[in-house]
């Protein structure tokens, strides 16, 4: 039951914590910046995981988060949609299921599955609640006219129902010990708001510029000093997950949109499906044979087939984005769980903590069927955008190579 309760915990927080408020055109002004992005939320919801998986480890109270987290998701799903409200309360949810799962590598490992098929399954869920209906008009609508959604809120039942039944077998497991250094702080606070004012910068830039959206992508290259020094500071081996973190999230970059008409629920749930086997894959052999730097290759390679842009050579490009990068994500991140529950909740968090708009509208939901106007790049663009993703990525596998070579590992049972 404590694994089926970190599964579905998983699975909710990484739904939640997705934002879908982007609006690259919003409000100007400084707050609207912040939270018309979704940064903003995202930036608090990013503290509250880590910070969560930093200080608390009374089960009792991890329990009462979880389930007061699933209630208000459900609740916020069914009478008022709050985006804000539903980011906050996925990243209590990832912080507290980052805890409970610490104890056994198994229960980390379906963690990060559940966790990366919810990020991936966002966009695919949202299809299958409104079909028929473009989420670009969406917030056009009346909630009369969209219908009342299901799959969240019976999520957030199931939730609510492992969390009270495992609570008390869970209690009489011993946590790990709390991890409150300045140097974790430092890092929580710098990704979070390191994260922040890179939305901010590539924002008030494409305000200015909206005919020159290329130009403005290469913003998102100031995550790279940002997440280096955050894994830095990360005492011990800490530090390998948000370099798996940063490898996952500069190859979302590259991956190219599925275009399929969301009115048709068949074809949604055969990318779901898909989606999902590639996840439990990636999570399997990472746990069976998990060697990091297999996970960077593969990452790598992803970015590469950014490259193969025009007909027929792209459909290389959309097997990788489907099945390629949601296996190996997985697989890094599971070859890399080997560390306290800060660490895990933060990794896992930080591809939607740079919550660049062109990140994640068109890195993460892969069912959107892309504009032309967003597909049509240069070649030396192209040439740039795919080495700004793989050079960094290689980087990625350099600095966990280091890490895993002069710290002690951290394993768990």
């Amino acid at each position: 039951m404590i694994a089926l309760g970190v599964l579905l915990t998983g699975l909710l927080a990484g739904l939640s914590m997705q934002s879908d408020s982007t609006d690259i055109f919003g409000n100007t002004s400084f707050g609207g910046v912040q939270f018309s992005s979704g940064g903003g939320g995202v930036a608090v919801a990013v503290i509250l995981a880590s910070g969560l998986a930093m200080v608390v480890r009374r089960r009792s109270i991890l329990a009462g988060l979880s389930i007061a987290s699933a209630v208000v998701t459900g609740v916020s799903v069914l009478l008022f949609p709050s985006d804000l409200i539903r980011v906050l309360a996925g990243g209590v949810l990832l912080g507290c299921a980052a805890v409970q799962a610490n104890s056994r590598r198994i229960l980390q490992a379906l963690l990060t599955g559940s966790f990366l098929l919810g990020l991936l399954g966002a966009g695919a869920v949202e299809a299958l609640q409104y079909p028929g209906i473009p989420r670009g008009y969406a917030d056009y609508l009346t909630e009369s006219d969209l219908g009342t959604p299901l799959f969240v809120p019976v999520l957030c039942a199931l939730v609510v129902l492992t969390a009270a039944w495992a609570a008390p077998v869970d209690l009489s497991r011993q946590g790990p010990p709390s991890d409150r250094r300045i140097r974790t702080v430092g890092a929580i606070l710098l990704i979070a708001v390191g994260g922040l004012l890179i939305d901010m910068v590539f924002a008030y830039d494409l305000f200015g510029n909206v005919d020159s959206v290329t130009g403005s992508w290469y913003f998102g290259i100031l995550v790279l000093p940002v997440l280096f020094a955050a894994a830095g500071l990360l005492p011990g081996r800490g530090g390998v997950m948000v370099l798996a973190g940063t490898a996952v999230l500069l190859t979302s970059t590259t991956t190219s949109g599925v275009g399929i008409d969301v009115s048709d629920g068949v074809w949604v749930l055969v990318v779901v499906a898909v989606t999902a086997v590639a996840v439990a894959a990636g999570t399997a052999s990472g746990l069976r044979w998990g060697h990091p730097l297999i996970g960077i290759a593969l990452l790598a390679l992803v970015c590469v087939t950014a490259l193969f842009d025009s007909p027929p050579l792209d459909n290389v490009n959309y097997v990788a984005s489907l099945v390629a990068f949601p296996a190996a994500a997985a697989y890094l991140y599971v070859s890399c769980s080997r560390t306290g529950p800060t660490a895990s909740a933060l990794g896992l968090a930080v591809p939607l903590a740079i919550t660049v708009p062109m990140v994640v509208t068109y890195g993460w939901t892969a069912y959107t069927p892309l504009t032309s106007a967003i597909t049509s790049t240069s070649w030396s663009d192209l040439w740039l955008s795919a080495g700004a993703a793989f050079a960094p990525v290689v980087l990625c596998g350099v600095g966990i190579w280091a890490l895993n070579h002069y710290w002690p590992s951290e394993e768990t049972t």
